[in-house]
């Protein structure tokens, strides 16, 4: 029952869309907006081979409509020819939908350029096979002449890629939320980005966009209508362009497919009510460079946020958040740099977590990984925010200090210590973690970071053998 509702809609919307169609008809069998080609790919991409009866139904029903105004009445050729249109069309955009799943990856994180690349160059493939296939059937059966094959091609490859780029992303989301309404399985690579990063949105200010973009386009066409011969006016249509732009960047991915439907509508309607026909290839050259940009502008965002996981996997460790080794070390060596141009001490603290193990004896691992994050947490809300913070490894962590001397590193590393003895943990123990510091400073301009980890290294052992939970400075006792 719920297949036979979601045939239902698919026909009806491919129907709605075709009759909309005709306000841009180029010739009997060609126009330079055909959505239907976006409710094709769209039902592809979301009911997959189950769309297949549908899109055929709806085909059929499309090019019998179309044989009917062109005075085709031989009722048993209509279907003939009906399903071989089908088959033109949708053996096309299956193509289309496969393609763009297949750039989504199962296992790993989604690429929206990838993506995006897919659906626009495989859209265009696509499209081309469609416009090539279906003239060459209006030829097979004699609805045109062959020499009026290849002047069908452009046109129909034209509207077939605006429509499709115009609309099909956002039924896509339609339909994948009628289907999951409706208990119906979509396919698993469609979830890939439902966890991306997004915009905070802001309808109020998506309203106000938008209607700036449809406001641009309306003046325009209107100042076109009035002044048909002022070819530079069209122009001002493409402003709309720069406009979707600052939708794309500043609001989320479902309002910016809703913005490019709605310039392609408003559009089209225009075009027609002000019968701008003359100029409908430019306009539609318009409405795809806006679509393009508009996908490739959705992705830069995604890149934005790829390329910020990045770096974070980089440069911090992935349990605690504090500095990886490598990069700790980078930090280091031009810390120590700038300082010593200025003149200023730099002290290091070398930082072991007492107890680890036994806390992973006693409470599991899941309770030391645990604490080590805590204490981390602890650590960077003590320490000053040009200080430097890493994970050398296992319980093992160093802290940076520019511009502290001895006594002003023996004062941090006291409130490190103070702070992770007062902090509550939420495995019950008297087992509690603890710090035991060692600390350096440097003495000349010869120091670098190696001899400052060295000699750093050297006092967290004294302050280890001193019975643990201690701060020692190199050379020195321990100090508390």
């Amino acid at each position: 029952m719920r297949w036979l509702l979601a045939t239902f809609v698919v026909v009806v919307l491919w129907m709605a869309m075709y009759f909309a169609s005709r306000m841009l008809e180029y010739e009997a069998f060609a126009s330079l907006w055909f959505p239907p080609a976006a409710v094709s790919f769209a039902a592809f991409m979301v009911f997959r081979w189950r769309a297949w009866p549908a899109l055929i139904l709806a085909n059929v029903l499309g090019a019998i409509a179309t044989f009917h105004r062109e005075g085709v009445t031989v009722a048993g050729s209509m279907l003939v020819d009906g399903v071989l249109f089908a088959l033109a069309h949708c053996i096309a955009y299956w193509l289309a939908a496969e393609a763009v799943l297949q750039s989504i990856p199962r296992n790993s994180a989604p690429s929206m350029a990838r993506t995006v690349g897919a659906f626009l160059f495989g859209g265009m493939i696509s499209a081309l096979i469609a416009s090539v296939a279906g003239a060459w059937v209006t030829v097979w059966v004699e609805l045109v002449p062959t020499d009026g094959m290849w002047p069908l091609v452009l046109p129909w490859l034209i509207g077939d890629y605006a429509g499709l780029i115009a609309t099909g992303p956002l039924l896509v989301f339609a339909l994948r939320r009628f289907a999951l309404r409706t208990g119906l399985r979509t396919p698993h690579r469609l979830y890939a980005f439902d966890d991306l990063p997004r915009p905070q949105r802001n309808a109020r200010s998506f309203v106000l966009k938008l209607l700036l973009v449809l406001c641009v386009v309306s003046l325009s066409l209107l100042a076109i209508a009035q002044a048909p011969d002022n070819k530079p006016l069209l122009f001002i249509v493409f402003i709309a362009i720069v406009l979707q732009l600052w939708i794309v960047h500043t609001q989320g991915a479902t309002e910016s497919l809703i913005s490019i439907a709605l310039f392609s509508l408003t559009l089209v309607f225009l075009v027609y009510a002000l019968d701008l026909g003359e100029h409908a290839l430019t306009l539609q050259f318009a409405l795809i460079t806006l679509a393009a940009g508009s996908y490739f502008g959705m992705a830069v965002p995604m890149l934005y946020a790829d390329n910020a996981q990045l770096r974070r996997l980089l440069i911090q460790d992935a349990l605690t958040g504090a500095y990886n080794r490598h990069f700790f070390v980078e930090l280091s060596q031009q810390a120590i740099r700038q300082s010593r141009i200025r003149a200023q001490p730099v002290s290091m603290l070398m930082i072991d977590l007492d107890n680890l193990k036994r806390i992973n004896d006693r409470h599991g691992h899941a309770a030391g990984d645990q604490a080590l994050s805590q204490i981390v947490r602890i650590c960077q809300q003590s320490l000053a925010s040009n200080d430097v913070l890493g994970r050398l490894g296992g319980d093992e962590f160093c802290a940076l200090l520019p511009g502290q001397d001895h006594v002003a590193a023996a004062a941090t590393a006291g409130r490190l210590i103070d702070a992770v003895r007062g902090e509550a943990y939420a495995f019950s123990s008297e087992l509690k973690p603890s710090l035991s510091i060692g600390i350096a400073t440097t003495q000349n301009d010869a120091d670098d970071y190696d001899s400052l980890w060295l000699r750093a290294d050297s006092a967290l052992y004294v302050a280890k053998r001193s019975g643990r939970n201690q701060i020692a400075q190199e050379e020195t006792e321990s100090l508390v």
